[in-house]
């Protein structure tokens, strides 16, 4: 995987920094846009099409009124003029047995479930978060630095719902631009989009577009858990390299994230101090490991105030060997929210930052 083609900071920070190629080079004619379309290629059977489709997920309906009980005013005998009513005998109230014991009904659990099956019986197991760090309309934005200069921005927001596959996912997009400064040496503006599974939080889609001065690029990711296999598609208009376009099918691990729902669902697992989360990653075709290491826990000034966080580094596993790279730390906020506060990743030369800058916290769900 060649990480050093584009400023995805995302992937730089959290699986594999390396040199930015963007700090060394020209501005320059911009290139010809590839791709950015939804379209999939054409030898593709109708059915594969069909089932990495994004759809919208259906409305909820309303729930129906509740009609309110009626209430009978009259006896169903009525009396007669000047007619005394009988007394009812009184009912004297049963005194509670000190043998009787109760036994109430079992309250009904989560909406948490052992495992969810398919049509064809392929069992997909139940990751629910105990509570969903996770809600529709959250909006987190970062300054990136690079030497302490302002190189650029990047906006991470939560989308409504949809649907790939009949099943419910999370649909999360991330634009990035270079600051007025940076781009009189590199111009960029990506964007990247991720679709990852609701219940058993693994990556359906990622789709990547990168407008940048060096090149232009569309690369799409289709993951499919039941086959264990990956469709990767990548257009790439290079301004040295001229036109590469690649189209294959690769075996991965099941239920394996993309480069950006890994940092989504590091926010619902467990992390106490000393613990060791592991990742299968899956990106360009290829699929490798994130070994996450939870170091401490400190004090760190947001635009949420002073707030504990969780600071974990993540390393990169591949075929069972770690790779030797600079160092990268993340920062996640020590609350049900996860919020991601500060990201950093030594590059060959000096550290890149992304500060969390500002926060649009949602809906709850």
């Amino acid at each position: 995987m060649n990480y050093g083609e584009c400023f995805c900071w995302w992937r730089v920070i959290l699986f594999s920094p390396v040199a930015l190629l963007f700090l060394i080079s020209c501005a320059g004619t911009p290139l010809t846009k590839v791709g950015g379309d939804s379209g999939l290629p054409s030898e593709l059977s109708q059915e594969f099409k069909d089932k990495f489709e994004v759809k919208d997920m259906p409305a909820t309906p309303a729930p129906a009124p509740v009609p309110a009980p009626s209430v009978t005013l009259a006896s169903s005998t009525e009396l007669k003029k000047g007619e005394k009513s009988k007394k009812q005998p009184k009912v004297q109230k049963k005194q509670p047995d000190p043998n009787d014991v109760k036994i109430e009904a079992p309250k009904p659990e989560s909406t948490i479930v052992p495992t969810q099956s398919s049509a064809n019986g392929f069992v997909y197991p139940n990751r629910r978060p105990k509570n969903d760090p996770i809600w529709i309309g959250e909006e987190l934005t970062y300054d990136v630095s690079y030497f302490g200069v302002a190189a650029g921005s990047f906006v991470l927001t939560v989308l409504p719902h949809k649907a790939i596959n009949n099943r419910k996912v999370y649909h999360v997009k991330g634009t990035a631009t270079s600051s007025k400064l940076f781009s009189m040496f590199y111009r960029l503006n990506d964007t990247v989009e991720t679709f990852f599974d609701y219940e058993s939080l693994f990556s359906h889609r990622l789709h990547l577009v990168l407008d940048e001065t060096k090149q232009t690029r569309d690369s799409l990711e289709l993951n499919d858990p039941e086959k264990a296999q990956t469709f990767y598609w990548n257009r790439w208009n290079h301004k040295t390299k001229g036109y590469i376009e690649v189209k294959q099918f690769a075996e991965i691990p099941r239920f394996a994230q993309d480069t950006l729902s890994a940092l989504y669902y590091l926010r619902t697992v467990p992390l106490p101090n000393g613990a060791v989360a592991t990742v299968p990653i899956v990106s360009e075709s290829k699929h490798f490991e994130a070994v996450v290491t939870v170091l401490r826990r400190e004090t760190v000034d947001s635009p949420l105030g002073d707030v504990q966080a969780i600071v974990v580094k993540p390393e990169t596993k591949y075929q069972g060997v770690l790779k030797k790279q600079g160092d990268s730390f993340i920062w996640l906020s020590d609350d049900e929210r996860r919020f991601v506060l500060r990201l950093e990743a030594k590059v060959r030369i000096g550290t890149v930052v992304a500060k969390l800058k500002k926060v649009s916290v949602g809906s709850p769900p």
